[in-house]
């Protein structure tokens, strides 16, 4: 392997890697595992390091933000490690270079799927791990991180509304509809508001109006989708 392959790779992670062959695994698609025998994919290390990423940021985001609910702080998690964040960082790190992809994925003429990125930065972070240890792996995630957990936590104090907006956008992209209803007299009326993403329905709320109703909505379809964020690493773990 070429002396300083990886240099520029390094030095926009901030970490050199003791043992590089760790990297190169980290770095290897299961695509060019199929025409290379022998040779692991990086599909544990993109396990292992979705669990990290999960603990460092939980860690962080727990002991700096001790105003924030348990429910703000799940939402803050799911912002930041959100698929299209971390795609967003290999693009921004440029690691789809030096990906090992096998020949119909290095021929194709499209740019790669947001999903590859996600794992091989996940892969990434469990290698440092692995490299050099939990302070190493830890570091590198604030060290990447860090702007997003800023720039979110600002955002988690913003209504339920905008919070389901920046959800839903980074997980879905898509943007939440709102449906209304009202019964009563003019001076007297209720509004009624369900919420949905794509067709589907995640919350319902009433209010004196449509403002409050909205934002009674917006929280229960947070509260839905952190719970089936839960429910979803659970099953991965």
């Amino acid at each position: 392997m070429p002396q300083g392959k990886y240099e520029s790779l390094y030095n926009k992670l901030s970490y050199r890697f003791n043992n590089e062959d760790l990297l190169q695994v980290a770095l290897t698609h299961s695509s060019w595992c199929a025409e290379n025998t022998g040779s692991p994919s990086n599909e544990r290390l993109e396990f292992l390091g979705d669990a990290v990423l999960g603990m460092a940021v939980t860690r962080y985001i727990y002991s700096q933000y001790p105003e924030l609910s348990e429910g703000k702080l799940s939402q803050l998690r799911a912002l930041v490690v959100s698929s299209s964040s971390l795609s967003q960082l290999a693009e921004n790190l440029g690691v789809a270079p030096f990906l090992r992809l096998g020949k119909g994925q290095t021929a194709s003429d499209n740019a790669l799927p947001p999903s590859m990125l996600e794992d091989a930065m996940e892969a990434i972070i469990g290698a440092v791990f692995l490299d050099g240890g939990w302070e190493a792996a830890e570091g590198l995630v604030l060290t990447l991180l860090g702007d997003q957990i800023e720039e979110n936590s600002e955002r988690n104090n913003e209504d339920a509304k905008s919070r389901l907006q920046a959800l839903t956008a980074q997980h879905f992209s898509a943007s939440p509809e709102y449906a209304f209803t009202s019964v009563g007299p003019a001076h007297e009326m209720k509004f009624f508001v369900d919420v949905s993403i794509s067709g589907r329905f995640l919350g319902h709320g009433e209010g004196r109006s449509k403002k409050e109703a909205m934002q009674y909505a917006a929280e229960q379809a947070l509260t839905q989708l952190m719970d089936e964020e839960d429910l979803n690493t659970d099953k991965m773990r």
